[in-house]
C-alpha cells in the first residue's frame, strides 16, 4: 500500500476537524436533545475519552487542550427502536450484575462470577458497586488479577469495589468523603471537583448512576492519561533483560492498578508511601531536615502532596540544594510549598484550577496535551493514593519566593531592560548581597520612555546606573501590611521615596505599582510602570523656574501662600499657566491680586492637601477631592484619554515630583464653585464650554 502524500494526510486532517467543528456547532449548540430518553456526551478528539451529561456539568469547548464535540446516546435503560425519533425503547430494570452486562463490562462480570460474587449481586443489596472499565482490567498484570479471586480463602478484592446502600452521584456533596465498603469495612474515598467530575480512589467515575433493582452502579476508569501521552512505562526489550528495571515496573504496574481495588488503609500514609520509594530519596532528606514528617503522617486531613523526584533536585544550583539537605528553616519552606489541603486527583483536572499550598501559595494545577503540569513543571508519576491523600511526583522543584535570591524574583518578573543594565554596569552584586531591602524595578517600557540621553547614559556609564539603583533600592523589607498611607522610605541619597495607598493600587511617587508584592528571604521586589527619579526641589521652587507659570508665582506670593509650598508636606498643585491668566477679563484679574483674601482662596483652589499622581485617577470613573479653599475638584478622563479637572480643564503636564508634593500644569484657572455651579449636567457643561469659547475669542 502506498503512503500517503503529506497534502494528502493534511487535507485528511483538515476534513475530519471541518467535520467534528460541524458537529459541535449541530449538536452542541442547544442543550436540547434530539429525541427523548437521549443524554449528552461529549468526546475528547483524538483520545477516545467520553464524558457523559451527568458527568461534566456543561459543555466545555476544550478538555486538556483538545477540543471536543457533542453526540446523543440513549440514556441508561433507553434503546433506539426502529423508524423512531431518539431512545422510546424502555428496557426492563435488572440486578446490578444484568446492570453490569448491559453496560457491556465483561470483565467486571467474568471476574465477579470467578470470585462466587453472583449472588451477592444477583440477590442481596441494596449495594453500591464502582464497577471497573474493560480497559482497566486487561492493563492489570498476573498478579493483580490473583488479587481478585485469591484461592487461599481470603476475600476478593472485587468487595471493595462494592458498598453497603444506595450511593448516587447527589450523594457526593463534599470534596472529600470516605465510604466503608464490604471488604472488612475498609473505606473507599470519593472526591467530587468542578465540572460535575467524581473520583474513587483517584480513578474517574465515567458513567454515574446506573440503576439496578438491588442498587446503583458507578462505572469507573484509570486509563486517561494514557491517551494524552503521560502515564505509566510499559515494558520493553530494553529494560526487559535489567532485573532492576524488572522490579521497578513490576512496582509501578502493581500500584497502578490497586490505586483503584487496594484499601487504603492498607496502601499507607503520604510518608510511608515516599519512604518506600527510592526515587524520592531527596525528599525523603528534606522531610527529615525540616521535621515536616508528623505533618504527612496525619490521619482525619486530606492532602495532596507534590513530590519532587530526585532528577527535579539535580536541576538545583548546588548551594541551593545544600541548604534545603541541611538548613531545616529553607526546607520547611520548600516542603509546605509543595503540600495542598484536599485531595486533588489528575483525573479532576479537565482544564486548570488554582491550588493553596500550606505556606500560603499558589500553584498552577493544569491539564495540557503533555499531561498535567503544576506550574512548569511535569506531573511524571500521577496519583500515588494514600490513605490520608495522593501524591504526584514532578519533574521540577516549585522553589516559594521566600527561598530565592532578588535577583531571581526579578527575572521572573521579567524586568529584561533593568536586569541587562545592572549586569552590564556590573552592579548584579548589589541585587544578591544587600540583604533587608526593597526593590522598586521599572519596567522595559519605563526604561524605554526615558530620554535618549539619560537611555545612553544608563547603558555606557556604570556610575549613572549604580545611582539609579540608589534610589531603586530603599532600606527595609517592605511587606503587604507595611504599605500604608503616608509612608516615606529612605534609599541610598538623600532623597526619599513618597508610598501612597489608593483604592486600586500603591503610587510610587509618581509610579504605580504593578502585581502584587514579592518577598524573598534577603528583603521584597516591586515592579513599577516608571523610572524614580529623584526631586531636588520644592513646589514653590518648581513654579519659580518655570517661566510659563510667572503668573501663577504672583499669585501665590501675593496670597501669602509661598511658605506652605516650601516646607515639608504632601501637596498637589494645580498650576494655571500664563495662556491660562490670558483667558481672565483683565479688569477682574486686577481686582484679585489687589485683594489678598480673595487672592488666597484662588490660590488655595488649586492646592490640595494631599499628592495626587495620574496613576491614581481610575480610568472609567470620576476621582473626587476638597481643594485647600473647601471647593469639591474632580478628576477624569474624557473619550480621548486626556486628564480633565471639573470635567473642563485639561491637564497638560502630569507628575512633575518635588521634594513637598506633586505639580500638574492645566490650561484653565479654577473657577469658584460658586461661579461653575454646584451640579455637573451636560447643558450645564455646553453653556460653560461656549462660555470659555467666546471669552477665547474676545482676548
Amino acid at each position: 500500500m502506498k503512503t500517503m502524500p503529506s497534502v494528502s494526510r493534511l487535507l485528511l486532517g483538515a476534513c475530519i476537524l471541518l467535520a467534528v467543528s460541524t458537529m459541535g456547532r449541530r449538536n452542541g449548540g442547544t442543550r436540547e436533545p434530539p429525541g427523548p430518553n437521549m443524554c449528552m456526551v461529549q468526546e475528547v478528539y483524538g483520545t477516545g475519552e467520553k464524558f457523559f451529561t451527568h458527568c461534566v456539568a456543561k459543555h466545555l469547548k476544550m478538555i486538556c487542550e483538545r477540543p471536543t464535540f457533542v453526540s446523543w446516546d440513549c440514556c441508561s435503560g433507553y434503546d433506539r427502536e426502529r423508524g423512531q425519533q431518539g431512545c422510546t425503547k424502555e428496557k426492563p430494570l435488572g440486578n446490578l450484575l444484568d446492570t453490569a452486562k448491559e453496560l457491556g463490562l465483561r470483565q467486571f462480570t467474568e471476574r465477579a462470577a470467578m470470585a462466587n460474587l453472583t449472588d451477592l449481586l444477583e440477590n442481596q443489596g441494596a449495594f453500591t458497586v464502582f464497577a471497573p472499565s474493560d480497559t482497566a482490567f486487561r492493563e492489570s498484570t498476573a498478579y493483580e488479577k490473583s488479587l481478585l479471586h485469591p484461592t487461599d480463602g481470603s476475600p476478593s478484592l472485587l468487595l471493595y469495589h462494592i458498598a453497603p446502600g444506595k450511593l448516587s452521584l447527589n450523594t457526593f456533596r463534599n470534596r472529600n468523603q470516605e465510604f466503608v465498603t464490604i471488604y472488612q469495612d475498609k473505606k473507599i474515598r470519593v472526591n467530587k471537583y468542578a465540572y460535575g467530575v467524581a473520583t474513587v480512589n483517584c480513578a474517574r467515575i465515567i458513567r454515574p448512576d446506573e440503576k439496578g433493582t438491588n442498587g446503583v452502579m458507578h462505572v469507573i476508569d484509570k486509563q486517561r492519561f494514557r491517551a494524552f501521552g503521560g502515564g505509566h512505562r510499559r515494558m520493553n526489550s530494553r529494560n526487559a533483560l535489567s532485573l532492576a528495571s524488572v522490579w521497578m515496573y513490576l512496582n509501578e504496574q502493581i500500584f497502578y492498578l490497586l490505586q483503584v481495588v487496594k484499601p487504603l488503609e492498607l496502601q499507607g500514609n503520604m510518608a510511608e508511601r515516599i519512604f518506600s520509594d527510592d526515587r524520592y530519596s531527596k525528599f525523603q532528606m528534606a522531610l527529615f531536615v525540616s521535621d515536616m514528617v508528623n505533618q504527612l503522617r496525619q490521619t482525619g486531613k486530606g492532602y495532596t502532596l507534590l513530590a519532587p523526584t530526585n532528577s527535579a533536585f539535580a536541576k538545583l544550583p548546588s548551594e541551593l540544594l545544600d541548604r534545603i539537605l541541611t538548613d531545616a528553616d529553607t526546607a520547611e519552606k520548600v516542603i509546605r510549598h509543595h503540600v495542598v489541603k484536599g485531595v486533588y486527583c489528575g483525573d479532576a483536572i479537565v482544564v486548570s484550577v488554582g491550588l493553596k499550598t500550606l505556606d500560603d501559595g499558589r500553584v498552577l494545577f493544569r491539564c495540557t496535551k503533555q499531561g498535567l503540569l503544576a506550574n512548569n513543571a511535569r506531573v511524571v508519576d500521577q496519583d500515588l493514593v494514600a490513605s490520608n491523600g495522593v501524591i504526584h511526583g514532578i519533574d521540577e522543584v516549585l522553589l516559594p519566593d521566600s527561598v530565592k535570591e532578588p535577583s531571581d524574583l526579578l527575572d521572573e518578573m521579567h524586568v529584561k531592560r533593568f536586569m541587562e543594565l545592572t549586569r552590564r554596569a556590573g552592579l548584579e552584586y548589589r541585587l544578591r548581597n544587600d540583604s533587608n531591602v526593597t526593590i522598586f524595578a521599572p519596567t522595559d517600557e519605563a526604561i524605554n520612555a526615558l530620554p535618549s540621553r539619560a537611555r545612553a547614559a544608563l547603558t555606557n556609564e556604570p556610575l549613572a546606573m549604580s545611582r539609579l539603583l540608589d534610589y531603586h533600592i530603599v532600606k527595609g523589607k517592605l511587606t503587604e501590611n507595611r504599605l500604608i498611607g503616608d509612608l516615606e522610605l529612605d534609599t541610598g541619597i538623600s532623597a526619599k521615596i513618597k508610598v501612597n495607598v489608593f483604592r486600586n493600587g500603591v503610587a510610587i511617587n509618581t509610579a504605580k505599582a504593578l502585581g502584587p508584592l514579592r518577598e524573598c528571604d534577603k528583603g521584597s521586589v516591586q515592579k513599577i510602570n516608571k523610572v524614580l527619579v529623584p526631586p531636588e526641589k520644592t513646589l514653590m521652587e518648581l513654579i519659580g523656574d518655570d517661566r510659563d507659570l510667572s503668573m501663577f508665582k504672583q499669585a501665590v506670593e501675593s496670597s501669602g501662600l509661598s511658605d506652605l509650598l516650601l516646607r515639608e508636606g504632601r501637596f498637589t498643585v494645580l498650576a494655571p499657566t500664563n495662556r491660562a491668566f490670558s483667558y481672565l477679563n483683565q479688569w477682574r484679574l486686577d481686582q484679585m491680586m489687589n485683594n489678598p483674601a480673595r487672592l488666597k482662596k484662588f490660590v488655595g483652589r488649586h492646592i490640595i492637601n494631599r499628592m495626587i499622581a495620574e496613576c491614581e485617577i481610575p480610568a472609567s470613573s470620576t476621582y473626587g477631592i476638597q481643594s485647600r479653599q473647601g471647593d469639591l475638584t474632580v478628576f477624569n478622563y474624557d473619550t480621548r484619554g486626556n486628564l480633565l479637572v471639573n470635567d473642563l480643564i485639561k491637564v497638560t503636564q502630569t507628575d512633575t515630583l518635588a521634594l513637598n508634593g506633586v505639580l500638574h500644569k492645566i490650561d484653565d484657572v479654577m473657577k469658584c464653585s460658586c461661579e461653575r455651579g454646584v451640579t455637573m449636567s451636560p447643558k450645564y457643561q455646553h453653556r460653560t464650554r461656549g462660555r470659555r469659547h467666546y471669552h477665547r475669542l474676545r482676548h
